[in-house]
């Protein structure tokens, strides 16, 4: 984080934990009175942008943030965000302007990085290229596949019965389904999922389980299953205060409908 007065830094955790805790429009107004910090404070609220699709103000604010990502140590968050950042100008016709900005992001990772260093940041360029000409991206998600017991390419034995320890049992199906999704019928998934839902603390399965509904037309369990991925959500940098990694699936993306990120914005995540 930027080197600052203790007054300062204070100023901007307690703006955050105001966001974090669902007050938005407090928490903006205090991350206002802040003074430095412009580099996280864009990524803030680039985050919130996005989430009140303000997408014009949402790519301003990556734009003047996102180059700077040597200053944060998840590299995700930068992944995330560009994915956003392509959906909002794919939906506001900025291509030409995403462009400019992608080749301006290159050539400072250019800069800072010797030819082994970059190529991470060469992946993220060239994909985030491809999905703005509506090539096909290299780090694609897998798509949801619907499957019978029929077109099921396999099968996993799980054994409940006589275990009352339901947190054992959740571990226990967490670990089964890491690799059922895709590969067995989707109801026997289903089933397991929705019976341990509660207890599941990777939310690389509500994930999965919401694709699953939305792909099942099942709006209201795909809710469910996005409101349990925010409420296990923790940010891993001091200035998140959004769960951006719903940007990186395109169904999940077109799912969130205004109405269910006001409802992610006013819930206490963390």
């Amino acid at each position: 984080m930027e080197t600052n007065n203790s007054k300062t830094l204070s100023g901007f955790k307690a703006a955050v934990s105001l966001i974090l805790d669902g007050d938005t429009s407090a928490g903006l107004e205090q991350l206002e009175a802040v003074e430095g910090q412009e580099i996280f404070k864009n990524m803030v609220k680039a985050e919130i942008a996005y989430y009140r699709d303000d997408l014009k103000n949402a790519m301003y604010y990556d734009e003047h943030a996102l180059s700077s990502d040597s200053q944060w140590y998840d590299p995700l968050i930068t992944v995330q965000h560009l994915r956003a950042y392509v959906y909002a100008a794919k939906k506001l016709g900025s291509i030409s302007r995403a462009k400019e900005f992608l080749d301006y992001y290159i050539s400072v990772k250019r800069s800072e990085y010797d030819i082994v260093g970059v190529r991470p940041f060469n992946d993220v360029y060239y994909n985030a290229m491809r999905r703005l000409d509506n090539q096909k991206a290299h780090d694609e998600p897998p798509k949801v596949k619907l499957l019978t017991k029929e077109t099921a390419k396999g099968d996993v034995i799980f054994f409940s019965e006589g275990v009352s320890n339901d947190a054992m049992m959740a571990q226990a199906a967490t670990m089964a389904l890491n690799s059922m999704w895709n590969v067995v019928a989707t109801d026997k998934v289903i089933s397991i999922y929705e019976k341990y839902a509660q207890y599941i603390t990777l939310d690389t399965h509500h994930l999965w389980a919401a694709r699953n509904y939305i792909k099942m037309n099942n709006l209201e369990k795909a809710e469910e299953a996005v409101l349990r991925v925010v409420e296990l959500w923790k940010p891993s940098e001091c200035f998140q205060v959004l769960p951006m990694k719903f940007f990186i699936f395109k169904d999940l993306t077109e799912f969130l409908s205004a109405e269910l990120k006001e409802k992610i914005l006013k819930m206490k995540k963390r």
